[in-house]
């Protein structure tokens, strides 16, 4: 069987001048390697940089949206239904690890010893944040002004006014509602960094990855006319 395809394929590639498709899809997915584990073959999200493992039936999926006609020479062309299946197939798997905490290869840390003791009673929750407003994970606060429930609409009407179709209009404003619902403003969003939130909540994933991508941007603007008015 496995000879009878290969001659197949040979005779394809003859007859074309082009490689098989499979081949094509099979070299564009193939894991470049290190820092992934997942591979032989992933694709690697756009906006997270985050691999997720294709297995044969992912693999046969993108062969055939290939054969359709569609375009495929980059992970950006991954049609969006494989897009959510591995955005929920990933967090399935998540949910499935065992919530143990991994010992460390470091020594353990005695706190008090590195921190005076009226900074060590602080550092909990009520304890104020550094000079900078330093996130732990290293992004800076957005620091947008006013209320953040007015800051999540105002940066949705942004977004809306980006687009003239009307269903995406429409998408975006779902998005924000998703993000109120759940007691989020935008620098939650923006630290999480998380389209899968979205996506799980039945927005398509193209609007969550540009509702994030997107803050940044606005809370510049927006915190540039706060300025210029006030000044004015």
């Amino acid at each position: 069987m496995l000879a009878d395809r290969d001659a197949q394929l040979e005779a394809e590639e003859e007859d074309t001048g082009k490689a098989p498709i499979w081949k094509e899809v099979y070299a564009l997915f193939r894991c470049p390697g290190s820092p992934c584990d997942r591979g032989p073959h992933c694709w690697i999200d756009p906006v997270g940089k985050k691999h997720h493992h294709l297995r044969t039936s992912h693999l046969k999926a993108l062969i055939a949206f290939r054969q359709q006609g569609n375009i495929l020479k980059s992970h950006d062309n991954v049609p969006q239904d494989i897009c959510d299946q591995l955005y929920l197939e990933e967090r399935q798997r998540l949910e499935r690890e065992p919530k143990t905490n991994v010992s460390s290869p470091f020594p353990p840390i005695n706190i008090t010893n590195v921190l005076p003791q009226s900074q060590f009673l602080m550092t909990g929750s009520n304890a104020p944040m550094p000079q900078g407003d330093i996130r732990p994970c290293g992004i800076v606060s957005l620091a947008i002004p006013g209320p953040w429930d007015l800051a999540v609409k105002e940066y949705t009407e942004w977004q809306r006014s980006n687009v003239v179709d009307e269903k995406l209009k429409a998408e975006f404003s779902r998005a924000c509602k998703v993000v109120l619902e759940d007691g989020m403003g935008l620098e939650q969003v923006y630290e999480d960094q998380n389209p899968g939130f979205f996506i799980q909540n039945r927005i398509k994933s193209g609007i969550a990855r540009r509702f994030i991508s997107g803050i940044k941007v606005w809370a510049d603007q927006y915190k540039s006319a706060c300025d210029s008015s006030i000044m004015n």
